[in-house]
This record gives C-alpha cells, sequence and structure tokens, in this order.
C-alpha cells in the first residue's frame, strides 16, 4: 500500500466465515465516510468481487467511492503495486477482506489495517465460527507484535428475538466490545443492488432509521488508540470463556452489557 498520511484510517472488514454480511459492512461504511466528506477508497480483497461488483453499478451522480480490485492479479504491463494504487487525496481506506484468509493472508490484510470490524450474525453456527475466528486473530503473531483496536458488529439483528438475545449475552461475555448493531432490513439488498448504501437513500424510511447506528460506528472506529499489548494467553482464553458464560446463562465478571454499542 502507498505511504500514507498519518491521519489516514485504515479500516478492515473481516470474519473467517462466509454469509456473514461482510461486504454489506464495507461498502456500506464507505459510502457514510464519503458522506462525512471523507476522501474514500474501497478494496475488495475477496475474489467473489462483491464489493467490486456493487462498485460498478454505482451511478456518478454519488458520493465518489474509489475501489482497488485488490482480488484482481495485475496485467503482463504493471505490477501489483501499480495496480492497487491509491490516489494521495484518500484518508479512509475500507478494507473487504476474504473469509478464507489465513496465514500470510491474514498477516497481509492485518499489516494494512488500523482497525478490525468482525460482522458476526445471530445463530450459534456463527457465534461459534466467530469466537474461533476473533482467538486467531487475536493470538495472530501479527496482532500480538502490533495490537490494534477489534470491534465486533452484530449483523442482520432481529430485535426481541430469541437469536438476538444469544448474540447479545455471547458479546457481554466477550472481551472485545460490540460497536454496532444493524438490523436485518431489506434496504440493505435493495441499496445492494444499486451501488448504494443506506446514507445515500435519503427518501427511504427504512434507510433513514439505519443512519444514526452508521454515525456512530464511524464515531467509534475515529476515536480508537492502539490498544497496549496483552498477553498470548489472555487473549486465546477470552473467546473462550466467552462460549462457556453464553452457553451457561452466566454474565462476564462484574458486567451483564458489552464494553460498547450502537444501535440501530
Amino acid at each position: 500500500m502507498d505511504r500514507l498520511d498519518p491521519t489516514t484510517r485504515r479500516i478492515l472488514v473481516i470474519n473467517g466465515k462466509g454469509g456473514c454480511g461482510k461486504t454489506t459492512i464495507a461498502t456500506n461504511l464507505a459510502v457514510a465516510y464519503a458522506h462525512q466528506n471523507h476522501e474514500v477508497a474501497l478494496i475488495d480483497n475477496d475474489p467473489q468481487a462483491s464489493s467490486t461488483y456493487w462498485a460498478a453499478q454505482r451511478g456518478p451522480e454519488l458520493k465518489p467511492i474509489h475501489l482497488v480490485p485488490a482480488h484482481q492479479r495485475a496485467n503482463m504491463y504493471e505490477t501489483q503495486t501499480f495496480h492497487n494504487r491509491l490516489s494521495p487525496d484518500i484518508d479512509r481506506i475500507i478494507i473487504d477482506g476474504h473469509s478464507n484468509a489465513r496465514d500470510r493472508d491474514l498477516e497481509a490484510l492485518l499489516k494494512q489495517a488500523d482497525v478490525v470490524l468482525i460482522p458476526l450474525l445471530p445463530s450459534s453456527i456463527d457465534i461459534r465460527a466467530g469466537s474461533r475466528f476473533i482467538t486467531n486473530l487475536l493470538t495472530h503473531r501479527v496482532f500480538r507484535s502490533d495490537p490494534r483496536p477489534v470491534g465486533v458488529i452484530a449483523n442482520r439483528v432481529q430485535p426481541n428475538t430469541q437469536t438476538h438475545e444469544k448474540l447479545t449475552h455471547f458479546l457481554g461475555c466477550l472481551d472485545v466490545p460490540a460497536v454496532a448493531t444493524f438490523r436485518d432490513s431489506p434496504v440493505y439488498t435493495e441499496g445492494a443492488e444499486l451501488g448504494q448504501g443506506v446514507v445515500d437513500m435519503r427518501d427511504s424510511r427504512a434507510a433513514r432509521k439505519e443512519t444514526p447506528a452508521w454515525k456512530e460506528l464511524i464515531s467509534w472506529i475515529d476515536s480508537q488508540q492502539k490498544p497496549s499489548a496483552r498477553t498470548v494467553q489472555d487473549l486465546r482464553m477470552k473467546p473462550k470463556a466467552a462460549i462457556r458464560r453464553a452457553a451457561s446463562g452466566t454474565d462476564a465478571p462484574g458486567t451483564g452489557e458489552s464494553e460498547a454499542s450502537a444501535t440501530a
């Protein structure tokens, strides 16, 4: 990645399990930042190229998002670095990571990120898979040597349901903040087909209902500083302990709520 201004924020959206709404989070976050007058780049690292498809549908009348199709190989006449180059005006970089990132691929993505966001769906399968991914992330050698803020996003939530309660309880047991909650709303599918984010869709009541949560997520991201280093054993045990507490129905020590949340 090009040499960046110190004020530039690089946000990685990633989960080890597919189907968690990772691209929806990445594209909507890019749009939300663009509406706050930031110059935004969206880096598509996912071979499925969903963010690339989304950007191709985006109309010229909308706030510009600079797409970098990093999943594509450079042609024979250019280097990969040139292929993935960014404009010097870019000050917010959203990275749509791929779900199969392991070892060196995950290492490369972590090195590009200042903040990591992990979307999580409210199902038992997704919660367990998310726990494993969080453990692997927090104990990765790159993260251990240079920790950075990590936040979990409760995605596609139907409020006041049993699955929502289960996810809320798990996040309350986890020593990683739940930084946003987004509803399971058809407005996200509608926006994806048009190359839009909910913040673009000002004529939609459902979209306007979602917009405050995106503003709160941006506020959390922009307020983050690098965390202090923690022991590997402590990091490794946190997600496992959360799974046990969630299964037993007990709260995290000292609190029954997540450290931070942004509800729609």
